[in-house]
């Protein structure tokens, strides 16, 4: 697959392209910034939906990823966080070619639950907000985030270049 032809911003590295079930609706761009991860994907033909806007599930599913995986890098906490609970708002819509990047971050943790909120923009313009509450498992403690993730980006290094 050619992920250049999908135009990602600087520090967006494809993530898990042919694996799992990111690889049906990918491919998905991951940025790691240390402390916080953004999610990222250029919206083409297989995510819009009749009307030829980019389908609500695809803008959700984005959304409960980012804020997922986001929390494990925020909080540092061991194994994978499990989606309890997720509400969102549909604010605008996404159309064919707009980059669509996922941010989130940690409002409060607990010993088992960790709650977070994030928006969805599409070019910069906000197309979605949500909240969620996510569970600390205790089964899947071995799940090793750091092996998942692309390299820190350092903007400062780009200008460099």
């Amino acid at each position: 697959m050619q992920f250049d032809a999908y135009d990602p911003p600087p520090g967006f590295h494809p993530w898990e392209p042919e694996r799992f079930f990111y690889g049906t609706i990918g491919p998905l761009f991951l940025k790691n910034l240390g402390d916080k991860v953004v999610f990222g994907f250029r919206a083409g033909e297989k995510h819009v939906n009749a009307a030829g806007i980019c389908h609500g599930g695809m803008l959700f599913t984005l959304m409960d990823i980012q804020l997922g995986f986001n929390a494990n890098v925020e909080t540092g906490l061991p194994g994978f966080l499990v989606t309890v609970n997720m509400t969102s708002d549909f604010v605008a819509t996404v159309h064919d070619g707009q980059w669509v990047e996922a941010h989130s971050e940690v409002v409060k943790q607990t010993r088992s639950l960790v709650f977070a909120h994030g928006r969805t923009l599409a070019d910069g313009e906000l197309v979605l907000r949500a909240n969620t509450v996510l569970k600390v498992p205790r089964a899947l403690e071995d799940f090793d985030l750091t092996a998942h993730l692309p390299p820190v980006y350092r903007p400062e290094e780009e200008i460099a270049r």
